[in-house]
């Protein structure tokens, strides 16, 4: 039987410290004893404390400061909409910390796929902590990287929704330690994979070791819940190895092994060659895959094959619209999804020089959403594009295989997003599948990255120009909102003092958590004071043109009023006061 060192050791200093306190309470001096029992209790808490997982120095971030004096809220950049139709899409400028706690209160328990790029902490200058790179020489390097990172995780959790994933990438410097956190955060049980993305095809001659891969951690909010849909986690098949060389009616197929693991006696039969007369029985150790009255029927239907030259053993059909439907079941090692090269040219592409560092490619993240927004279907055809056709298509798959839902509405979060990758990712699925995906990224302004960079690149591929009026691609149908964080300063003021400066800002939230627009669109306005709820009422070409409304929680309705809207049939949205609740009066 093992023994429990450590339990030993902490069991010996807790018996020390119950000595101590029995001295101190027989003490007569009862003021100094009063003080020095705290201490003692604030150690024994210390004692008992986390007994397994990362131990780290904690540190305070500049921007804790700021938001224990201020509220972050948003601002619109009007002049940087981008109007494409389609689904509305944001992105925000300033500390992610502070984007995820106004997050927090729109999309808590609504994000369904998060992926992060967050810096590595080479010790390279990748990493800035209060305005300054941590290098290799910083005694609490990792530390402060594992408090910077908890802090954002542990809010990331709570926008997940319950079958919502997160996927981080990281390389060596920091991987360990990350996996211990998020462990800690996310649950050791809703751990699914640490995938291995071959990042670059070239080798280092002059490095011990070529250095040739990231890793990305794969977690998801709740494995039971996500356990209800992991069979629709999977990748699009594109066909590889399918043939149609009878013609079949049914499209492209290939042969599966007839026979399957395990010995069952109602599947043990003999199997004749109708074309060789050879009798074939499952392997040892082996049954074959149905019973002889379905294989019969198999055989009737031209889903059994024996072999290319019709001579050897049965084989089964199985037709590519099965396997789109089914999915692949995804590797945890992936080497066909790009390389951080091809990352690197996108970008020159696009900017027409080397303009970000590092960018991931398209196709990473593009696998990444097939993955965790897949629902079958026709790799890389528009699902929108395939109606339903009459007969065979071109390409051997039949009608019914074709014309599948595109991806429910999902929203995708990148709160480290640079370059502006994710965004770029989703709307090219989105063109290729009809996907019905929306994206929130954030980004600082640091050199203006956000501005001049991830603002840049995603308005180049939504407009399909670049900045200097050159064709770029075709246009993707989607829009996007620029808003910029800001910091209302609260403290020493009551709620009254600064509710009207708060009532200025509450339309960007509403756009942001119901990804609409107020502006020009006569089908939805917002309503946030009784003023403008009763001069909303007397303009009857707004009543009659508006779909729904979003009214403060706050604002009184008149039985007039609510009949009015009931007439025009116009939808109300009650404004949540989660927005600022901690602030009521």
């Amino acid at each position: 039987m093992s023994t429990n060192i450590s339990k030993q050791k902490r069991d010996d200093l807790l018996n020390k410290i119950s000595q101590i306190r029995t001295f101190l309470q027989n003490s007569g001096d009862k003021e100094n004893a009063s003080k020095l029992l705290g201490f003692l209790s604030q150690i024994e808490k210390d004692v008992n404390g986390k007994k397994y997982g990362l131990v780290f120095e904690e540190h305070r971030e500049d921007i804790d400061d700021l938001l224990e004096e201020n509220l972050p809220i948003l601002t619109e950049q009007k002049d940087l909409f981008i109007d494409g139709g389609g689904q509305m899409n944001f992105l925000l400028e300033g500390d992610n910390l502070a984007a995820l706690q106004l997050l927090e209160k729109t999309h808590r328990g609504k994000i369904d796929v998060i992926y992060i790029d967050p810096p590595y902490n080479t010790g390279n200058k990748d990493f800035i902590y209060d305005d300054s790179f941590v290098d290799s020489t910083d005694e609490f390097r990792h530390s402060k990287w594992l408090s910077f990172m908890k802090k954002r995780l542990q809010i990331a959790k709570n926008l997940l929704s319950e079958k919502g994933v997160i996927f981080i990438s990281i390389d060596d410097n920091e991987q360990a330690d990350l996996k211990l956190i998020c462990d800690e955060i996310f649950g050791e049980g809703n751990f699914i994979s640490d995938i291995i993305w071959n990042s670059r095809k070239s080798v280092s001659n002059d490095a011990i070791v070529s250095l040739n891969h990231n890793y990305t951690l794969l977690y998801t909010k709740n494995m039971k819940e996500f356990n209800l849909i992991k069979h629709k986690f999977k990748l699009p098949d594109a066909g590889d190895g399918f043939a149609n060389p009878d013609n079949d009616p049914r499209g492209l197929w290939k042969a599966d092994p007839f026979d399957s693991p395990g010995i069952r006696p109602n599947l043990t039969y003999k199997i004749v060659n109708p074309n060789t007369g050879t009798e074939y029985w499952p392997p040892d150790g082996r049954c074959w895959r149905t019973g002889e009255i379905e294989y019969n029927e198999f055989l009737k239907d031209n889903r059994i094959v024996f072999g290319k030259t019709g001579n050897s053993k049965p084989q089964l059909k199985r037709f590519l619209s099965e396997a789109q439907e089914k999915g692949l079941t995804p590797k945890s090692i992936w080497d066909d999804c790009g390389t951080a090269t091809n990352g690197t040219q996108e970008i020159q592409n696009i900017f027409g020089k080397k303009a970000f560092d590092t960018p991931k490619p398209t196709d990473f993240i593009r696998k990444i959403l097939q993955l965790s927004t897949y629902t079958g279907g026709v790799a890389g055809v528009s699902k929108l594009a395939c109606a339903p056709l009459e007969g065979v298509a071109k390409d051997g798959l039949p009608a019914e295989a074709r014309g599948r839902l595109p991806p429910p509405s999902v929203t995708i979060l990148d709160f480290f997003a640079g370059s502006g990758t994710t965004g770029h990712a989703v709307l090219k699925l989105n063109a290729e599948d009809g996907g019905n995906r929306k994206f929130i990224l954030c980004t600082n302004n640091e050199n203006e990255i956000c501005r001049k960079i991830t603002y840049e690149r995603l308005k180049t591929v939504i407009t399909g120009k670049r900045a200097d009026g050159t064709e770029y691609s075709e246009k993707y149908n989607a829009s996007l909102k620029y808003f910029k964080i800001d910091f209302l300063k609260i403290s020493e003021k009551v709620y009254y003092e600064y509710a009207e400066s708060l009532l200025l800002h509450i339309r960007e939230l509403v756009e942001l958590e119901n990804a609409v627009n107020f502006e020009c669109n006569e089908q939805i306005a917002i309503i946030l004071t009784e003023a403008e709820l009763d001069d909303f009422c007397e303009n009857q070409e707004k009543v009659k043109k508006c779909k729904t409304i979003y009214v403060g929680h706050d604002v009184l309705m008149s039985e007039e009023q609510q009949l009015l809207f009931e007439k025009h049939k116009i939808k109300i949205n009650v404004i949540p006061n989660y927005y600022y609740k901690e602030l009521g009066a």
